[in-house]
């Protein structure tokens, strides 16, 4: 009789019998072993691309490959298997151990993956897409970076993509973790190119949200001596002296926007007044109001003063949210349902 033996005693006896194949690994560096295993390749082992079949060695590092096309019988998975596993894991854990190292096999055995993602970055390029589709945008772009670490244009659409993401309003619950991402790839950004104008710009606005006003002053003195004279220098003299009078303050902004986002989820869990009263601190706040006061920001508390009963509040709110963003979807609605 034949017993299907359960899948992690399979490859339990893979892993004592593939010696010659390659084997299995148990790896506490898998970052899904629900989905994936890592495959040791046996030494000079290679696949075979193209119409030619032309030879490509793999690399001596553990790659993943999807439980589900891993041979239980103990032999090596297809190349098909190796591609698919590599490129899929890769765009899931784009700065998993030995990422570079799957970013040069996809280029170099399977480049119609990187292709793939190619067509996937210009068409989401081209829509005005969710926040979901251009975080995974960011994530396809953090590929091709591995194999082009001092690519500038990459690094750029990295540090402004990842710091539109974070100011996106549905995105404060996680504006922290998207604000530092930006900051990382502008930092990696100037230090291959000094004086780039847009990531210095950048850079100064994500320092005031930190509340590191000196630096962000720092830039914008550097940008302003960049830029010269008309519209654009008069803008970035203008900025850095709201800076300078600014000083130091209180808290950073980053706070206040994770505020919104403690304010957002409460509402979604029907606590409407607790909302409410977390908007409204932050509405008579100057500083607040100064940088960050916006038309979602409006909308969501006269949203939350309607759920609370306070029927003027909201309209007041919605009404100036709709002054500040006519294309206001969500307060024209709300103000038509009064």
């Amino acid at each position: 009789m034949v017993v299907d033996l359960p899948l992690t005693l399979t490859y339990n006896v893979m892993h004592a019998t593939a010696v010659q194949q390659g084997a299995v690994m148990q790896d506490a560096n898998i970052l899904d072993p629900q989905k994936y295993v890592l495959w040791q390749p046996p030494a000079d082992y290679e696949i075979h691309v193209g119409p030619e079949q032309v030879g490509v060695r793999l690399p001596q590092v553990p790659l993943p490959i999807h439980i589900a096309d891993m041979p239980q019988d103990g032999s090596v998975p297809s190349d098909h298997a190796i591609g698919t596993g590599v490129s899929d894991y890769l765009r899931e854990f784009p700065e998993c151990p030995h990422n570079v190292i799957y970013a040069e096999l996809l280029r170099d055995g399977y480049a119609h993956y990187l292709a793939d993602l190619g067509a996937q970055v210009v068409m989401l390029d081209s829509k005005d897409v969710e926040p979901a589709y251009i975080a995974r945008k960011l994530t396809y772009l953090k590929i091709f970076r591995l194999l082009e670490p001092r690519n500038t244009g990459l690094l750029w659409q990295l540090c402004r993509g990842y710091y539109d993401l974070g100011l996106t309003f549905t995105e404060l619950p996680r504006v922290r973790h998207h604000l530092l991402a930006a900051m990382r790839f502008g930092q990696d950004l100037l230090r291959i190119e000094a004086q780039h104008q847009g990531a210095l710009n950048l850079m100064a606005e994500i320092d005031i949200l930190f509340g590191d006003y000196p630096s962000a002053q720092q830039r914008l003195r550097t940008l302003r001596d960049l830029v010269g004279q008309g519209p654009a220098a008069a803008a970035v003299e203008g900025r850095l002296r709201n800076c300078i009078e600014t000083g130091f303050p209180d808290h950073p902004l980053v706070d206040d926007l994770e505020r919104i986002a403690e304010a957002m989820q409460l509402s979604a869990s029907g606590n409407y007044q607790q909302a409410t009263e977390i908007l409204e601190r932050l509405e008579i706040d100057d500083y607040f109001c100064s940088e960050l006061k916006s038309a979602d920001f409006l909308c969501l508390l006269g949203l939350c003063r309607l759920r609370s009963g306070d029927r003027a509040g909201a309209f007041d709110a919605l009404s100036q949210a709709l002054e500040a963003d006519p294309e206001n979807k969500q307060a024209r609605e709300a103000l038509e349902n009064f």
